[in-house]
Protein backbone atom coordinates (compact mmCIF):
# COMPACT_ATOMS: atom_id res chain seq x y z
CA UNK A 1 0.00 0.00 0.00
CA UNK A 2 1.18 3.30 -0.49
CA UNK A 3 1.14 5.87 2.01
CA UNK A 4 -1.81 5.89 3.54
CA UNK A 5 -4.26 8.87 3.30
CA UNK A 6 -7.39 7.55 5.84
CA UNK A 7 -9.62 5.19 6.41
CA UNK A 8 -13.34 5.44 4.40
CA UNK A 9 -14.68 2.66 6.34
CA UNK A 10 -14.33 0.18 8.74
CA UNK A 11 -16.19 -2.62 10.38
CA UNK A 12 -14.57 -4.06 13.65
CA UNK A 13 -13.61 -7.54 13.43
CA UNK A 14 -14.24 -7.54 9.86
CA UNK A 15 -12.32 -5.59 7.55
CA UNK A 16 -12.14 -1.74 6.19
CA UNK A 17 -11.91 0.72 3.52
CA UNK A 18 -8.51 3.02 3.13
CA UNK A 19 -7.77 5.40 1.01
CA UNK A 20 -4.36 6.15 -0.38
CA UNK A 21 -2.68 9.14 -1.37
CA UNK A 22 -2.42 7.96 -5.36
CA UNK A 23 -6.58 7.60 -4.44
CA UNK A 24 -6.52 3.97 -4.80
CA UNK A 25 -8.65 2.15 -2.67
CA UNK A 26 -8.10 -0.54 -0.49
CA UNK A 27 -10.57 -2.94 0.51
CA UNK A 28 -9.87 -5.42 2.89
CA UNK A 29 -11.79 -8.63 4.16
CA UNK A 30 -10.44 -10.85 6.96
CA UNK A 31 -6.94 -11.60 5.43
CA UNK A 32 -8.33 -10.50 1.77
CA UNK A 33 -7.38 -7.16 0.60
CA UNK A 34 -7.90 -5.73 -3.14
CA UNK A 35 -6.78 -2.26 -4.35
CA UNK A 36 -9.40 -0.89 -6.55
CA UNK A 37 -10.11 2.56 -8.30
CA UNK A 38 -13.36 4.65 -7.13
CA UNK A 39 -15.24 3.48 -10.19
CA UNK A 40 -14.21 0.04 -9.43
CA UNK A 41 -15.35 0.42 -5.85
CA UNK A 42 -18.89 1.73 -7.40
CA UNK A 43 -19.14 -1.37 -9.51
CA UNK A 44 -17.94 -3.40 -6.08
CA UNK A 45 -21.20 -1.89 -4.56
CA UNK A 46 -23.34 -2.60 -7.12
CA UNK A 47 -22.68 -6.22 -7.54
CA UNK A 48 -22.98 -6.71 -4.04
CA UNK A 49 -25.91 -5.26 -3.40
CA UNK A 50 -27.39 -7.13 -6.41
CA UNK A 51 -26.03 -10.56 -4.49
CA UNK A 52 -27.82 -9.43 -1.09
CA UNK A 53 -31.54 -8.72 -3.03
CA UNK A 54 -31.01 -12.38 -4.87
CA UNK A 55 -29.98 -14.02 -1.94
CA UNK A 56 -33.44 -11.77 -0.24
CA UNK A 57 -35.38 -13.13 -2.66
CA UNK A 58 -34.10 -16.67 -3.04
CA UNK A 59 -33.15 -16.18 -6.91
CA UNK A 60 -30.41 -17.82 -7.95
CA UNK A 61 -28.42 -17.47 -11.35
CA UNK A 62 -28.03 -20.90 -13.06
CA UNK A 63 -24.72 -21.82 -14.14
CA UNK A 64 -25.65 -20.80 -17.79
CA UNK A 65 -26.64 -17.91 -17.46
CA UNK A 66 -23.31 -16.44 -15.85
CA UNK A 67 -19.81 -16.88 -17.33
CA UNK A 68 -17.37 -16.87 -14.86
CA UNK A 69 -14.27 -16.36 -17.63
CA UNK A 70 -16.05 -12.84 -18.60
CA UNK A 71 -16.35 -11.52 -15.00
CA UNK A 72 -12.86 -12.35 -13.89
CA UNK A 73 -11.43 -10.65 -17.34
CA UNK A 74 -13.27 -7.48 -16.68
CA UNK A 75 -12.11 -7.49 -12.56
CA UNK A 76 -8.97 -8.27 -13.52
CA UNK A 77 -8.37 -4.66 -15.45
CA UNK A 78 -9.28 -2.74 -12.96
CA UNK A 79 -7.18 -4.71 -9.93
CA UNK A 80 -3.58 -3.51 -8.79
CA UNK A 81 -2.56 -6.75 -7.71
CA UNK A 82 0.85 -6.99 -5.80
CA UNK A 83 3.08 -9.38 -5.42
Amino acid sequence: MCEKKGLLAVEENFGCVAECGCGTLHVTVGPVSVAVDGQALRRLHELLGAAIGKLDSAEFLTPQNFNWQSSHLAVRKVLKIKH
